[in-house]
């Protein structure tokens, strides 16, 4: 068993690292370069914020026969910070949190929040009258009415019996 020497393998993580690094070559040139200068921090330094990938509001559609209903899940920002448009058959829904950051370095304390913007378009599955939608936020929750047109709700048709 002395004869034997360590032989170094590419495994499928070697591969896949590989795969990913050149990705991220090709798209954001930015990172190759601070990696090229050695910044070992280039992927904090890079993305604008972990709230623009993590935090993307969670939303639920509701349909009734008359109505549709989006329910947003925006925790932590109030109305101000929140833009919503009707555009068409789309729902679009823009926000910014704000950055807020503390630091104390005498006993250690350190606070910190994330930060960043965030935009859904939700495709509705018919149109809506634009001039009745109504939006109200309560407690990080944002519900958006939008009532159906004429055409767009469901038309009962009578069964006639021969």
């Amino acid at each position: 068993m002395t004869d034997l020497v360590p032989v170094s393998r590419k495994t499928f993580l070697d591969d896949l690292r590989g795969s990913i690094s050149g990705t991220l070559e090709r798209w954001l040139p930015a990172w190759a370069k601070r990696q090229e200068n050695g910044n070992q921090d280039y992927w904090q330094d890079y993305w604008p914020s972990p709230w623009t990938f993590t935090n993307i509001p969670a939303v639920e559609l509701q349909e009734t026969e008359d109505e549709l209903c989006a329910v947003i899940e925006v925790p932590g920002l109030s109305e101000k910070d929140l833009n919503v448009e009707l555009d068409g058959r789309r729902l679009l829904v823009r926000g910014e949190k704000k950055s807020a950051r503390e630091e104390k370095k005498g006993a250690c304390y350190y606070s910190e929040c994330n930060y960043g913007s965030f935009y859904r378009a939700i495709p509705l599955p018919c149109d809506v009258e634009e001039d009745k939608v109504n939006a109200s936020y309560k407690q990080g929750v944002v519900r958006i009415t939008l009532p159906k047109t004429e055409e767009a709700k469901a038309k009962k048709i009578p069964i006639k019996v021969a």
